[in-house]
């Protein structure tokens, strides 16, 4: 009886390791880090990424940002949506000079880059639910605008525009 059990026992766990062998390579079982780099430079913000481990391979099904402000409307000729990034562009209805824009991608171990004017944005550390993020504000032409960037599960998010500050924070809370 003892073999029995034995062999029994060798191949439960056979299966079992097999079993997790085979989540490993699964990309919703691995885990990877991801370090977005900030660098103050004389004229423009810098941001870099670094990941450590094994990227997504594309944006979560359904992943968009999911408020838009009254009087709001995408506007479809500027932007993109694909598995991995996505741009959303939306103007104001009564003034095509109120816009902003929505871009989150995939973060990628090849180098990505973004860089923001630095010269004329203060930039302030804030919240977007759990994530770290940096709020840059500008006066151009009378009318304050944002820039919010942040990372968030290997995805990196940034929503430019003349909007109102609720209105940004609102947007960026909607991202999931």
């Amino acid at each position: 009886r003892r073999p029995v059990l034995k062999r029994v026992l060798v191949a439960a766990l056979t299966l079992i390791i097999l079993n997790l062998g085979a989540l490993a390579v699964s990309a919703d079982f691995r885990k990877a880090v991801y370090t977005m780099i900030q660098k103050f430079l004389p004229i423009e913000m810098q941001l870099t990424y670094q990941v450590d481990g094994e990227p997504l391979e594309q944006l979560p099904d359904g992943y968009s940002d999911h408020y838009v402000p009254d009087g709001f409307e995408r506007d479809y000729e500027q932007g993109y949506d694909n598995e991995i990034a996505f741009l959303h562009a939306y103007v104001d209805v009564n003034d095509k000079n109120i816009f902003y824009y929505v871009d989150c991608s995939v973060i990628q171990d090849y180098g990505q880059v973004e860089t923001f004017d630095n010269e004329h944005t203060v930039y302030e550390r804030i919240k977007i639910g759990t994530a770290d993020a940096t709020l840059g504000t500008s006066n151009n032409g009378g009318r304050t605008g944002y820039v919010l960037v942040w990372e968030k599960d290997g995805i990196s998010h940034t929503i430019i525009g003349k909007i109102s500050h609720d209105e940004l924070l609102r947007i960026a809370e909607s991202i999931s």
